[in-house]
């Protein structure tokens, strides 16, 4: 393997890529990012509901407003794990991700 593929699409890219960082042959900083990167998507906003204008949210919401049609509306969305996270595709755990970055 020449450098760091441009994508890390498994979880063979990722455990191979990190070998070599520790051995020396791959920069450990750059290899660290793309890790990071893979846990960018772990957390999402999803619709939970319509609230009106003296709704307050809790920490884990945010309330956004639009004029639809003419009429002001607010829209209620909590943060919430993702089911889709690419790292969870790849077959790893939050916490092996974190390993990895913690080690480089």
């Amino acid at each position: 393997m020449r450098g760091i593929p441009a994508h890390l699409n498994t979880r063979h890219d990722v455990e191979q890529c990190v070998e070599l960082a520790l051995a020396g042959e791959l920069d450990r900083a750059e290899l660290k990012k793309r890790i990071e990167r893979l846990l960018s998507d772990d957390m999402v906003w999803n619709f939970k509901t319509e609230v009106d204008d003296t709704y307050q949210p809790a920490q884990n919401e945010k309330v956004i407003t639009e004029d639809v049609g003419g009429i002001t509306k607010h829209f209620c969305f909590e943060l919430v794990s993702n089911p889709a996270a690419v790292y969870l595709r790849m077959g790893f755990a939050k916490a092996e991700l974190q390993a990895f970055i913690n080690q480089l």
